[in-house]
């Protein structure tokens, strides 16, 4: 029952984290977040990372929610957490669209500690053993290899999280650009540069002290960095330290 109840928070919170931004820019204006545009914002073709996000949580929602998977260990450790990442994702993605704005950099860095919670439990689960496979001898062993729930969860929470984790820091400082302050402030830019690389230093840490799901962590984030400081509208400062930590990232993935 335990693991029924689960699976179906679950489902109906990725249902959502899925459905709201996607009928939100179908039906309606959409989140309307390039009203608060900030220096460290990435470009608006680096968003296309959502896809591969979306797609991934699909998987890892659907590989939980089955009967073979309810009762997997990654299913019993990451699913409670997962269901609030997508819950609070959903309503960022609401209240972004709701001129409800000021209420999300609140939102999106709870929906990274629950993504932090996921990604870190994920890492102390051990690999589960298939069912028992008969072979062409007509003799059956069992042979030690990780679940479906073991394979896509830390993938796609690695993704979730390496790009929540530096959205985090974006929306931020694009709460203050909506509570008036301007854009190129010289405090906020300084401000918005220093948090951009203890982010960048964060991921990095969490990258190299990863069992699984080290690379779509540190992909997601490098990704974001990098287009940043590939954007010339953005100041100097600003594309060295995307720069920087884009490169503190992907090395710290290759070491690991």
């Amino acid at each position: 029952m335990t693991d029924n109840v689960r699976s179906l928070a679950l489902a109906s919170s990725c249902a959502a984290f899925v459905a709201v931004p996607c009928l939100g820019a179908l039906f309606g204006r959409g989140e309307q977040t390039g009203r608060y545009d900030t220096v460290i914002t990435p470009p608006d073709y680096a968003f296309a990372v959502w896809a591969p996000i979306f797609a991934g949580c699909a998987a890892s929602t659907i590989a939980q929610c089955r009967p073979g998977g309810r009762g997997d260990p990654m299913s019993r450790r990451t699913g409670w957490p997962l269901a609030g990442a997508y819950a609070v994702n959903a309503a960022w993605s609401l209240a972004a669209q709701t001129d409800r704005f000021r209420l999300t950099p609140a939102l999106l860095p709870l929906a990274t500690a629950f993504a932090a919670a996921a990604y870190g439990r994920a890492q102390r689960v051990g690999a589960a053993a298939r069912p028992v496979l008969p072979f062409s001898t007509g003799r059956a062993r069992r042979i030690g290899a990780a679940s479906t729930p073991a394979v896509v969860t830390p993938v796609s929470t690695g993704l979730l999280l390496g790009w929540t984790a530096l959205a985090s820091t974006v929306n931020l400082a694009a709460g203050v650009v909506a509570a008036g302050v301007p854009q190129r402030d010289s405090r906020l830019v300084a401000a918005s540069t220093a948090a951009l690389l203890l982010a960048s230093a964060a991921v990095a840490g969490g990258v190299a002290r990863s069992r699984r799901g080290a690379r779509p962590l540190a992909l997601a984030s490098a990704w974001g960095l990098a287009t940043t400081a590939l954007t010339r509208t953005r100041q100097p400062v600003v594309r060295w330290a995307a720069a920087t930590g884009s490169a503190a990232i992907t090395a710290a993935a290759i070491r690991t």
